[in-house]
């Protein structure tokens, strides 16, 4: 069976334009710039609509990375944030491995995963100065491709202050650590 969430989501943000628009009192700028907000984030959605389950497929792949620079240090930070990432960072592998997982088991397995990271950032507050500067630094470093992906998700905003700088979300896609591309 055909996938028509495409032209659904056409349709509705042509229903919106043509028949809700002109039927809102144009005295009213909130209901105006409300029904405009929602007809550009639908039309936003329409575009990446085939890319969200690539999205968090690439941002499960870079929290791993991250999470793997964090292992040797967060025994040193203690036992529980240690287990804890180890167990995270198990699922998360897992889950970017099982090649018929559902988006919502990528975006349960990257939460739980950056919950355990968040977890050992925080306790690390109170670890040595080295112990807390390889963390602060594997973090930082590791975050550069999440913001990069996050800056081509959102480049149609056009928020972005160098939108040539922002790579392409197709290349991007295909770089998911982990996988064979």
């Amino acid at each position: 069976m055909m996938d028509h969430s495409e032209n659904t989501l056409r349709a509705a943000i042509k229903c919106l334009q043509e028949t809700v628009t002109p039927a809102v009192d144009p005295d009213e700028p909130q209901a105006n710039e409300q029904l405009r907000l929602t007809i550009d984030f639908l039309e936003f959605l329409r575009t990446r609509l085939y890319d969200l389950h690539a999205r968090h497929r690439y941002e499960l792949g870079h929290q791993i990375e991250v999470a793997r620079a964090l292992t040797g240090d967060a025994k040193l930070v203690s036992d529980r944030a240690a287990a804890e990432l180890d167990s995270a960072l198990l699922a998360a592998v897992a889950a970017l491995d099982d090649a018929g997982i559902h988006t919502d088991g990528l975006r349960t397995a990257s939460q739980w995963l950056w919950c355990s990271v968040r977890g050992l950032v925080r306790e690390a507050r109170q670890a040595p100065d080295e112990v807390r500067e390889r963390i602060g630094l594997a973090v930082v470093q590791g975050i550069e491709p999440l913001v990069e992906m996050e800056s081509a998700w959102y480049l149609p905003f056009e928020f972005e202050p160098d939108p040539a700088s922002v790579p392409a979300l197709d290349d991007l896609l295909l770089r998911t650590p982990g996988t064979a591309s």
